[in-house]
């Protein structure tokens, strides 16, 4: 399976990439220029994706209507307040999870 990773904490992404690379193709993300043009242009399977990291580019995501470009993918949102919207300009797909504040990176790997 070809997931995207998207995560600005370096430390935490590389251990959530060593993991899944143990069993799936993984690319990686950390600034939100990158995350558009892998969204765009690369064709994935699943979209691994940090709360806090999304919050951050969320208006530029939202510009470009980015949550339409994630419509047909499972999403595993991690890093999530209890409170938070799901993604915006996105219908949820039926294979989505939710891993909210504080996860264990062993579960997020096993939710992907």
């Amino acid at each position: 399976m070809n997931v995207l990773l998207m995560d600005d904490i370096r430390k935490r992404r590389h251990q959530i990439k060593d993991l899944l690379t143990k069993q799936h193709t993984v690319a990686e993300c950390f600034t939100s220029n990158e995350f558009i043009e892998q969204v765009q242009t690369d064709d994935f399977d699943m979209v691994v994706l940090d709360m806090d990291t999304w919050k951050k580019g969320s208006s530029i995501y939202h510009y470009f209507r980015i949550g339409k470009h994630l419509e047909k993918l499972p999403v595993v949102l991690y890093n999530t307040d209890d409170d938070a919207p799901y993604l915006p300009d996105r219908a949820r797909h039926e294979n989505d999870r939710i891993l909210p504040k504080p996860f264990e990176i062993e579960s997020l790997v096993e939710s992907v």
